[in-house]
């Protein structure tokens, strides 16, 4: 096997190869060639995802040709005459990327449907279900840093790929030894031959009336001029899509914040572009303020994750995704919708307890809702899909998580609360009120190259067979190794400890990044105790880390 340094050697002295790309790698330092080329990019809970730049561990467009090619493969075994999607967001490189992607998969075979401009993840995965296609790709990075792209491969249900799958791509992948052996014509040849189409303009209009089906309660149009809520998009590809849909069922004062309303790659205003970061709402803050807002939105660059901050008094507060995920549950529930409540390992254990009370079924998966979205596709009745991060579903339209979907259901409970002359805080206290206060957080260790994922690996072993005995005072109840036990689930790096009164901590490395993740949740018969015991069992938890 090659090192780091031959692989360079061997990329550098390919005539494939255009000057500007050779020049890149040139200018690389060493440590920046190691990082480059030590591995190649993988498949993680979405896709290949990874900074942009040059070599086999970076995205660009020979790396986005490979895998192409690899998809086409896989495209080309489940169907004769495969079609694929392709949509993109505001990132650096999307439209380059996307390109390169729709003339690698035409040149082979697959005819290709393509977005003319930046298009929400959740319009993608309905375009692939809407047009019956073999797969889709959406090329995106979601929440990472301006420097990161991605490439999301999704199956013909409209969900993202499962490994299984992934696996098959990455076979073909894997076997590409020489990414030019492969002609690839011009863009522009292929889309005067109509090996390209752009994807037909009825696909939107389809997606927003299935938006518009999902409101929950036909009342609630009534109502609707009565709320005011801030919007950003946060310079991604939701801003038109969620105004479309909140116009649709009758809210009037929406107030986009203008200056992170259209598509920018560099994402000026906002150090990352996460919608779980308080820090990305000031403007909104601002402007909420200036307005009288009741409600402030904000969904990530490929609009497939939303974070919503509710008025307090003379402040905003920022509801949680663990929280909003029981808040909707709890409003659907109480409304008389019935079905599966899929969520995931790393979820709050306050979702069991509401399911409890109107004896709706929990289904637990892996994390990443491609796992979600498969869970749906077994066909028994759905209700809801979230994760702690963020993302949501309460319609079977798509089967990934959608912002635009999730905008107009918080702000439907918005307006609802707000016809009780309360707010959706009230709602949740409401049901801390009955079922005890639950709170949860995560540490997050960034640990970037070669030494970095081995230092994680050594962690996640050392945790292994450490083991947790207590969590604050509350003895282990049981310990789950996804790993290497039989849980019904696809095998994969995750361990659980669960404790006493619904204590629970989970580690797993990030699909996507090179972080390390501990997830911890505690509970407590009031907020002030329960902020206390999760401040304190993260104290127990960094020291163990710090060993």
């Amino acid at each position: 096997m090659m090192d780091s340094r031959e692989r360079y050697e061997l990329e550098l002295n390919n005539p494939g190869y255009d000057e500007a790309y050779k020049a890149k790698l040139t200018g690389l330092s060493d440590a920046e060639r190691e990082n480059s080329f030590y591995t190649d990019l993988s498949f993680g809970t979405a896709g290949i995802r990874g900074k942009m730049g040059v070599g086999p561990n970076r995205l660009h467009k020979y790396t986005i040709r490979r895998v192409s090619q690899a998809v086409a493969k896989y495209c080309l075994d489940q169907s004769n005459e495969p079609s694929i999607v392709i949509a993109f967001d505001s990132r650096h490189n999307s439209v380059e990327f996307s390109r390169e992607a729709a003339a690698t998969l035409a040149s082979q075979g697959v005819k290709v449907f393509l977005f003319a401009s930046v298009t929400s993840t959740p319009e993608l995965s309905f375009a692939v279900r809407y047009l019956k296609a073999t797969a889709g790709i959406v090329i995106t990075a979601s929440h990472n840093p301006k420097d990161y792209n991605g490439y999301k491969v999704y199956h013909s249900t409209g969900r993202q790929v499962l490994q299984e799958e992934a696996d098959v791509i990455l076979n073909y992948y894997d076997q590409v030894d020489d990414i030019f052996a492969v002609k690839v014509q011009s863009f522009e040849n292929l889309l005067m031959q109509r090996k390209i189409e752009w994807t037909p303009e009825d696909v939107t209009g389809a997606y927003d009336d299935m938006i518009q089906q999902a409101i929950k309660d036909p009342t609630i149009r009534e109502k609707a001029s009565n709320l005011k809520v801030v919007f950003t998009p946060l310079h991604g590809s939701g801003g038109r899509g969620v105004v479309r849909a909140l116009e649709g069922f009758g809210v009037k004062d929406i107030y986009p914040v203008e200056s992170q309303f259209e598509p920018d790659g560099d994402f000026p205003e906002v150090s990352v572009p996460n919608p779980e970061d308080p820090a990305v709402f000031d403007k909104a803050r601002d402007l909420g303020d200036e307005v009288g807002a009741d409600l402030l939105i904000a969904t990530d660059p490929d609009a497939d994750r939303i974070g919503a901050m509710v008025r307090q008094g003379d402040d905003y507060v920022l509801i949680d995704g663990n929280q909003m995920g029981a808040i909707m549950l709890d409003y659907l529930v109480q409304k008389g919708y019935r079905g599966e409540i899929i969520t995931t390992i790393v979820s709050s254990q306050i979702v069991d307890r509401i399911a409890e009370d109107y004896a709706q079924p929990v289904i637990r998966t892996l994390t990443g809702f491609k796992y979600i979205g498969e869970q749906m596709n077994q066909g028994n009745p759905f209700l809801l899909g979230f994760e702690e991060s963020y993302g949501y579903l309460n319609f079977p339209h798509v089967r990934d998580k959608d912002a635009i979907n999730a905008a107009c259901l918080i702000c439907e409970m918005a307006i609802a609360a707000k016809a009780e002359g309360q707010t959706l805080l009230d709602k949740l206290y409401a049901i801390f009120e009955r079922t005890g206060y639950y709170l949860e957080d995560q540490i997050v260790l960034t640990l970037e190259g070669s030494e970095g994922q081995a230092k994680i690996g050594q962690m996640m072993d050392q945790f292994r067979q450490q083991g947790l005995a207590s969590l604050h005072g509350k003895p282990l109840v049981r310990k789950i190794d996804y790993l290497t036990d039989e849980t019904g689930l696809p095998k994969e790096n995750s361990v659980k400890w669960i404790f006493e009164d619904d204590y629970w901590v989970a580690m797993r490395p990030s699909g996507t990044e090179p972080k390390l993740k501990i997830y911890v949740g505690v509970t407590g018969d009031s907020i002030q105790r329960a902020n206390f015991n999760l401040r304190e069992s993260e104290f127990e938890l960094n020291e163990l880390l710090d060993t």
